[in-house]
């Protein structure tokens, strides 16, 4: 019988986030990345006793990989250096969240290993929303973010901003410099407060 072929985490990794986007969470299986692994189901069960524990696992090493890219931001540096580095970092992983999303299909009463390894995964994601806060947080003390807008409304704003699609080609640079508009001074030409128009907010 011939030797299996040896595959590496980054490889294994790489595959499934590949197959994730392609095929989504109910059409992921085993076979479909045993045949683009080129190797059996049972090399991969040598690992893994079901998708979940190899999704969760890859997206753990991801998050904590997006993490660690945040961390490395100068937070001593002014809020608009650091929201260029925090976008360029972020574009890097704009199509992830349809992979995460995928968490919401894994169920609670699954394995111990799984309900671990998802927990892991929240823990890596309050980290992660800690260091964004703060640098909002900046934003506002810098007067560059609107003060009375909710932390967690921009954050979510900031995210979902950088996902958009960039169906117009638009060159990277570019697209992220207009997300930094957005996120900083809105659509309005003018500030409102510069014009006749009043909102109740209440």
């Amino acid at each position: 019988m011939p030797r299996e072929r040896k595959f590496s985490t980054d490889e294994i990794f790489n595959t499934t986030q590949l197959l994730l986007m392609k095929y989504g969470y109910e059409g992921f299986t085993f076979s479909l990345l045993a045949r683009a692994l080129d190797v059996s189901r049972a090399a991969i069960y040598k690992y893994y006793m079901n998708k979940e524990e190899l999704i969760l696992d890859y997206m753990n090493s991801t998050m904590q990989e997006v993490y660690d890219d945040l961390q490395s931001i100068d937070q001593q540096a002014t809020f608009q250096v650091q929201l260029d580095e925090l976008l360029t970092k972020i574009y890097q992983y704009k199509d992830l969240h349809q992979i995460f999303e995928m968490t919401y299909y894994i169920q609670e009463n699954a394995s111990e290993i799984v309900m671990q390894k998802k927990t892991s995964l929240k823990q890596i994601t309050v980290n992660m929303y800690d260091v964004l806060q703060k640098l909002i947080e900046q934003g506002k003390k810098e007067r560059f973010l609107n003060k009375k807008m909710p932390r967690d409304l921009i954050l979510v704003f900031m995210l979902r901003s950088i996902s958009t699609p960039n169906r117009l080609g638009f060159a990277q640079e570019e697209w992220i410099r207009s997300i930094k508009e957005l996120i900083c001074y809105g659509i309005a030409e003018q500030k409102i407060s510069d014009t006749n128009m009043t909102f109740d907010l209440r």
